[in-house]
């Protein structure tokens, strides 16, 4: 059986073949030895890969920063109108100011690089992740909107997969028991705190 000269491969096409390679190959030791004359090279690929999906989680927690500050607006806004509407009780004027402060604060130090605080993002996030109508309760929260998985039932079940515009909450207790219950849970939400704590955590252990 022929063998392969590897030493006219780029790095990627290398790596290609070590993923696909079998062990039994009799190439499989020649290219070993490629990847480890080209060691420096190898050693700078993997550092510059790692940058670059460093970087882009980066870019993506400011822009989750931003998704924040831009909800903190649109939910003040919606109070405003409530307040101007004369509608709106002490408990209700509570929650809206509870959302703009949070949205706020994690919208900032999100934007402003503030791995430390990076935890209210987190809670906010984590506070998005479930849409309820169970029984006689309906709630959900959402800074601008999601993308939800979920199932509702009643008379069928029907799988849920929407992605909303739905900024602020909802919390209502009727008297009796709804028709159609739901349980639904926002996948943008933890896409948006695994980039929070992998920022997060670099950016702690490189400040160590």
């Amino acid at each position: 059986m022929s063998t392969i000269d590897y030493s006219n491969y780029t790095l990627d096409e290398l790596f290609d073949v070590k993923e696909n390679i079998s062990h039994d190959s009799p190439n499989y030791q020649l290219l070993l030895t490629e990847l480890e004359n080209r060691k420096e090279e190898v050693n700078e690929a993997v550092i510059k890969s790692e940058e670059e999906a460093f970087s882009l989680a980066e870019n993506r927690v400011k822009i989750i920063g931003y998704f924040q500050l831009v909800a903190s607006i649109v939910i003040l806004y919606f109070f405003i109108d409530s307040v101007l509407d004369g509608g709106g009780s002490l408990e209700e004027s509570l929650y809206y100011l509870f959302f703009i402060i949070l949205n706020a604060i994690a919208g900032f130090t999100a934007v402003k690089e503030k791995y430390k605080w990076y935890w209210v993002s987190i809670f906010n996030q984590c506070l998005q992740i479930p849409s309820i109508v169970l029984g006689s309760i309906s709630a959900n929260y959402s800074g601008l909107g999601g993308v939800h998985i979920g199932v509702s039932w009643g008379e069928t079940y029907e799988l849920i997969l929407s992605a909303p515009f739905s900024p602020g909450f909802l919390y209502q207790e009727y008297t009796g028991t709804l028709p159609t219950q739901s349980f639904a849970i926002d996948l943008l939400a933890f896409v948006y705190i695994a980039a929070l704590l992998t920022v997060g955590e670099a950016k702690s252990t490189a400040n160590k």
